[in-house]
């Protein structure tokens, strides 16, 4: 079992990268040209725009830059090299879930615990042996992820481990000064399971009061192979995918404007292993259609002489299906399932000013509908699912959060949120008529203080409680301990106490005069009681032996170290993690170890060089992960160290024949190492070595 307290080596680490930057000579604080670090980045996602190194939280930063480098097929491929972020489950693009900080496992319905958004609307997706987020990582410009419960108050409560926000592309990004149409063209080949990627972007603007963009991408992939030349099955698939997005802006100086979109992406996937979370041919095959579709409209109000009315109204639509047929040797019934959700979110951001104070304050409310869809295929009887089980979720959310900077050194944000929850059982549910109503609430407080020009030190307290889901209020299904009742009221919503202190460090000029280092490092404690789990020992509570209880305390810390240096030639990144975890008065039957969600320490390195005159840029990628002992069932699983390594080089000419073309030419998995990360079941690998080249052009 891990130890239960910040190990002395993670400590020592810590200390000693802290203690090394303040010793350091202050410098002239001026940006460098614009080459900015990641921790250099704005963050959106925290309230008012803040420099990533300057926000009272981990946060980490990827823009498009970055998004394109990894020449990625899924999310999970971009944010692996994050400090504290995981991905679980298989090679699959649809067995792919998210662990950040410890809190994910693929074998559970964590997907609540982390907030997933495209464009702010919320995505959610829970089903058994199967991932949670089906989307094109194509049309992404930008994703921040916000680790820690700390972001529970503006984006919803029960954010134990996090959010991850993700941003589409406008027309914009494609149009050079004074164009009006561009199209760009991507092509994508990769040898490792013979993929494949066709990407069309069409962006139109013909003033300054509209925009408009077009996309069509068509993905495809056979089985992959791991290092050893293992077939890694699950990993194949075919997808089409399509965005429509356009803004227009009116009023006085265009200060307001309304904008539209429409995401769409479709899989059809024949003979698929049941079992993607774990890749294990014994669970049987299917066929599945994957769909899944984001839409909203957005309307802006922000006045130039008006600083207290910047006003935001969303109504937004999610949809999220897996239609099953053609089963073969499975042994749970054929089914489809689905969430559908209908948002509508109205925030405003004011802010004001003294002699020598900051101020902003955001206000809003939110409402969503969720239905969940769990039907047994009529051709095999039809009906309702007992531990997938149909209903509908509505919330209602009240939030507020306020930043107060004084004398643009020292910060002070405080948040708080309430959350109301109705859930109603499907009539497909036997038995179970009751509906449940339950109140959730988080509050934060984060204080920031910039010693010098150089130097920050931060701190924050927040807490945050997630309401159950539809699974665990309603399932019905018996489990080796015998419990078959609902929970319905019985479980109370679980609760997190997270702490964090840290420390942050920018300095420019430093080789010379167009670089920029910078290092921000985090301690943190997430202390955890009524955590939601199967009541696998068959407990009872009151009369009823129900599917889910709540276990006492749980308890998850960790440190989180990164380090970036960036100037006109030479780039790097360090990112170091190291998480701690225990369940504390649980009984063993309850799964009283949480070795088995959290990741092994690991450490992500990064180095480049950019020839500016040819426009040629090299980089190298290397990940380390130590090795890990977890449990499942009381067995203990060895998950052996591994060292990948990832090299690329990227050509964009700017005269001649390529001019406004791209080259990429990337090795992932350089040495063909054969190995699988500490989250993935021992039958699971990780993909070998696989040669990947882009070519795009914008026209």
């Amino acid at each position: 079992m891990r130890k239960t307290t910040i190990s002395r080596h993670g400590a020592l680490m810590m200390s000693a990268a802290v203690a090394a930057f303040m010793a350091t000579p202050t410098f002239a604080q001026e940006a460098p040209d614009g080459l900015f670090t990641m921790l250099g980045r704005i963050v959106f996602g925290v309230g008012s725009e803040r420099v990533a190194i300057d926000v009272p939280q981990a946060v980490s930063v990827l823009n498009e830059d970055d998004i394109d480098r990894e020449q990625a097929s899924t999310v999970g491929d971009i944010l692996e090299q994050l400090p504290g972020v995981s991905t679980v489950g298989s090679e699959s693009p649809y067995g792919e879930s998210f662990n950040i900080r410890g809190i994910g496992t693929g074998g559970a319905a964590d997907e609540s615990r982390i907030v997933m958004l495209i464009d702010g609307v919320g995505k959610y997706y829970e089903q058994y042996r199967l991932g949670s987020l089906f989307t094109e990582p194509e049309f992404f410009k930008r994703i921040e992820v916000l680790r820690g419960p700390s972001s529970s108050t503006l984006y919803g409560s029960g954010a134990l481990g996090g959010v991850i926000a993700m941003e589409t592309r406008d027309a914009s990004d494609f149009l050079e000064d004074g164009d009006t149409f561009a199209v760009r063209q991507r092509l994508q080949f990769g040898d490792n399971g013979n993929g494949q990627l066709s990407s069309t972007i069409l962006a139109f603007a013909p003033d300054d009061r509209f925009e408009a963009l077009l996309g069509f991408n068509y993905r495809s992939s056979d089985n992959v192979e791991s290092g050893a030349g293992t077939e890694l099955f699950g990993s194949e698939g075919t997808s089409r995918s399509g965005i429509a997005k356009a803004t227009y802006r009116f009023g006085n100086d265009l200060d307001q404007s309304f904008e539209f979109a429409y995401i769409r992406n479709e899989s059809f996937v024949n003979d698929q292993i049941y079992n993607l979370v774990d890749a294990t041919t014994t669970w049987g095959t299917v066929d599945r259609d994957f769909t899944d579709t984001t839409a909203y409209a957005r309307y802006n109000f922000n006045p130039a002489g008006n600083s207290l009315l910047d006003l935001d109204v969303q109504l937004s639509y999610s949809e999220t299906a897996v239609d099953m047929s053609d089963p073969q040797a499975i042994f749970l019934p054929l089914a489809d399932y689905s969430y559908e959700t209908t948002s509508l979110k109205i925030e405003n951001r004011a802010e004001w000013s003294g002699e020598n104070f900051d101020n902003y304050l955001t206000v809003g409310l939110s409402y969503a509908d969720q239905t969940r869809r769990a039907e047994i295929d009529p051709s095999v009887g039809g009906g309702g699912i007992s531990y997938h089980p149909a209903g509908e979720t509505q919330t209602l959310g009240l939030y507020a959060q306020n930043e107060l900077v004084f004398d643009d050194r020292f910060t002070i944000i405080t948040g708080l949120r309430a959350d109301r929850q109705t859930q109603s059982p499907s009539g497909l549910i036997t038995g179970v008529t009751n509906d449940t109503t339950t109140t959730a609430h988080a509050a934060n407080l984060a204080l920031h203080y910039q010693i010098n020009d150089n130097l920050s030190v931060f701190g924050s307290a927040s807490y945050t409680e997630r309401l159950p889901t539809i699974d665990e209020a309603y399932d019905t299904r018996a489990t080796s301990g015998g419990a078959s009742d609902p929970a319905l009221d019985t479980l109370n919503p679980e609760t997190s106490q997270n702490f964090e202190i840290g420390a942050a460090y920018t300095a420019n000029s430093i080789f010379n005069s167009s670089d920029q280092l910078s290092f921000k490092g985090v301690v943190f404690r997430n202390n955890m009681e009524d955590q939601i789990a199967r009541n696998n020992a068959g407990t009872a509570v009151g009369a009823i032996t129900p599917t889910y209880i709540n276990l006492d305390r749980t308890r998850i810390e960790g440190v989180e170290l990164e380090l970036a240096y960036n100037s006109e030639r030479v780039f790097g990144s360090l990112a170091y993690t190291h998480l701690e975890g225990e369940n504390i008065g649980n009984p063993a039957a309850a799964n009283a170890n949480l070795e088995d969600q959290i990741p092994a320490d690991s450490v992500s390195m990064s180095l480049g060089y950019r020839f500016v005159e040819q426009n040629i840029e090299l980089g190298w990628t290397g990940t380390y992960a130590d090795s890990a002992v977890r449990y499942s069932q009381g067995a203990a699983i060895n998950s052996p160290s591994y060292f990948v390594h990832d090299v690329y080089a990227a050509w964009q000419p700017d005269t001649g024949l390529f001019e406004g073309s791209k080259i990429r030419f990337g090795v992932s998995n350089l040495f063909d190492e054969d190995y699988r990360s500490h989250l993935q079941s021992t039958g699971t690998r990780r993909a070998g070595r696989t040669v990947t080249l882009t070519l795009s052009k914008t026209f």
